[in-house]
């Protein structure tokens, strides 16, 4: 029988002692009689009485079918119970996700249905005073809930309200000290605020605790890449960035990041003398899909050229520059004048 790479992560609250020991005697019952052991969370390892949790950090183990299945349906039952939280599970085959669960509360439970309302707000337009009210009354209701914390805390963030934000963000963390979302939302509002030491500490807790087939894993190396450069510390960027841009997961949604990316990694392979490292990607950035908060394509052709000139490719620099003599003015003088401007 194939065993598989296995990947389970979250935590999960229960609210009350009573509900509590009921998912753990429910929990141990059924693993000894439904399953006969073959599950692959042992309680006494993760069931945590004196929080009245289930609390995962990522954990890997090898494990079969039957152990996947087992697990998996063992947990959907014990997330029934719960008030607040997520797990996540990822089953792989040589490095190829087979499956993934994202199981959350969906109980008819006066919270649990106050905050699956609330979060469809966070994203509407015009809704964030209702959405930071609906959260409010939320953790009201539930004081340790701490995705209703992150989700307000992203809402006072889009708002401007970045001393609210990080106040919410701390709670969160303070419940889960592990959950990726507020430690990005937290490192983007102290990004605002330009704290960069706190800002890469908080990047680099993202991608401690998820995984590379998450997007919220990359979208934490390009944020800690830029924040780098911030710190001064471009070998690390220029690391980050390259990683980044060589990555074999591909999730639709960070596709908007290549443009920038590639171009940022191409000025600083240029700044170090690797010339043909680059081009490659210059190209990447040339080829990759526009996006507002990317360079302009001209932008881009320009310091191309530069990196052409450098060197020693004279006519190929010629033919970008002159593409981004069309809207760049310094890109037209370095042609005029026969020189590279910085």
């Amino acid at each position: 029988m194939s065993d598989y790479r296995i990947i389970i992560a979250g935590q999960l609250e229960f609210g009350s002692e009573r509900v509590f020991r009921q998912v753990f005697d429910q929990y141990v019952h059924r693993m000894e009689n439904y399953y006969k052991g073959d599950i692959l969370l042992k309680p006494e390892d993760f069931f945590k009485e004196q929080d009245l949790i289930l609390d995962v950090p990522r954990t890997v183990v090898n494990g079969s079918e039957r152990h996947w299945l087992n697990t998996l349906n063992l947990l959907e039952r014990v997330v029934s119970f719960s008030i607040a939280g997520s797990l996540n599970l990822w089953r792989l085959d040589a490095g190829t996700i087979l499956d993934h669960h994202l199981l959350e509360p969906q109980s008819d439970r006066t919270t649990v249905q106050l905050f699956n309302q609330g979060r469809q707000l966070v994203n509407q337009e015009d809704k964030e005073e209702e959405a930071l009210a609906m959260m409010t009354t939320v953790v009201d209701r539930f004081a340790r809930h701490a995705q209703a914390y992150e989700r307000r805390g992203f809402v006072n963030f889009r708002l401007g309200n970045l001393k609210d934000a990080l106040y919410d963000y701390d709670k969160s963390l303070n419940i889960y000290p592990a959950m990726p979302e507020s430690h990005y939302g937290r490192g983007l509002t102290y990004s605002r605020l330009e704290q960069w030491e706190q800002a890469a500490a908080d990047f680099e807790a993202v991608t401690n605790n998820s995984i590379p087939h998450q997007a919220i894993y990359w979208m934490a190396q390009v944020a800690l890449g830029d924040t780098y450069l911030r710190l001064g510390r471009p070998a690390d960027a220029q690391r980050l960035f390259n990683l980044f841009s060589k990555r074999k997961q591909r999730i639709g949604s960070l596709d908007r990041y290549d443009r920038r990316v590639n171009y940022d990694l191409g000025k600083l392979l240029a700044k170090t003398g690797r010339y043909p490292d680059a081009h490659a990607a210059f190209e990447l950035a040339l080829k990759a899909v526009p996006d507002e908060k990317a360079p302009s394509e001209a932008k881009i052709h320009y310091h191309y050229g530069l990196s052409l000139k450098a060197a020693g490719q004279v006519d190929k620099s010629v033919e970008h520059l002159t593409l981004a003599a069309k809207e760049l003015p310094e890109a037209n003088e370095a042609l005029q004048q026969g020189r590279i401007g910085a």
